[in-house]
């Protein structure tokens, strides 16, 4: 007999000794009479005992919350025949806006695309290009919504005013999620202490717990501003209305009852 035949049976043998004994106890624990289902005996005949007493929990904790930052995009549009003219008067338009903004206390300035497209028209039935399109975005924020508005007004002159709305600064979010989270665990622990009292039990101990993100930063869809979308001859400043966030934080996980 070769030495790998004579290797193999052994090998097999040590483990068949050592899944034996296993097998016989998950076989005992499966044949266990049901009339004695205590986990004390499962226990006791070296069994898994299923947990008990353990419950599923979630808090959720609102707050709402004005913004403390305005947004307002802009944009310089220009349309004709030479490509170059029209590039120049757009950059012409943008640097204006910009160096307004800029000379307004508290404003954020960012440059958005600057594009030149083809513009077509119907002819006969035939689609042909008739000139071009220049448009370049200007985004503007500050926390003076009033000085923003004086400003918008002022842009609307040679500027359209594409977008407006509101945001919440990291500042603000970083202390309604502290707010909030605090309140979100305050309400999980009194409500594992209500469970465990209504179900018989004295105490609770946690088990696993998750604390979500802090939700409701886009506020719900309705008008913010009263946007402007074409100036009159004068400059009038574009009116903001704050609105309101619905802040949340939730707390879920599981709770261990007690005796």
């Amino acid at each position: 007999m070769s030495p790998h035949s004579r290797f193999i049976p052994k090998a097999l043998m040590r483990w068949l000794l050592a899944a034996l004994p296993v097998a016989f106890m998950s076989l005992a624990c499966q044949a266990q009479s049901p009339s004695l289902p205590t986990p004390h005996t499962r226990a006791a005949q070296g069994c898994a005992v299923a947990p008990s007493g353990i419950v599923h929990l979630e808090a959720v904790a609102r707050g709402e919350v004005k913004p403390d930052r305005a947004v307002a995009t802009l944009a310089a549009v220009r349309q004709g025949s030479d490509a170059a003219a029209l590039n120049a008067e757009v950059a012409r338009l943008l640097d204006a806006a910009v160096e307004a903004a800029h000379a307004t206390a508290g404003v954020a300035v960012q440059t958005g695309g600057f594009q030149t497209t083809p513009r077509y028209r119907t002819v006969s039935g035939q689609s042909e290009q008739d000139g071009w399109t220049v448009r370049a975005q200007l985004i503007l924020k500050s926390a003076d919504f009033i000085a923003l508005g004086r400003l918008l007004g002022q842009l609307a002159q040679t500027l359209q005013v594409e977008a407006t709305g509101t945001e919440i600064s990291g500042d603000l979010q970083a202390r309604e999620q502290t707010r909030l989270t605090k309140m979100a665990i305050a309400q999980f622990r009194a409500r594992a202490q209500a469970t465990a009292h209504e179900f018989g039990y004295r105490d609770f101990a946690l088990r696993d717990v998750s604390i979500g993100n802090l939700q409701g930063l886009t506020p719900a869809p309705r008008p913010m501003f009263r946007a402007l979308v074409a100036a009159g001859p004068a400059e009038v400043p574009v009116p903001i209305e704050l609105g309101v966030y619905t802040l949340a934080v939730s707390v879920h996980g599981s709770v261990q009852l007690q005796r």
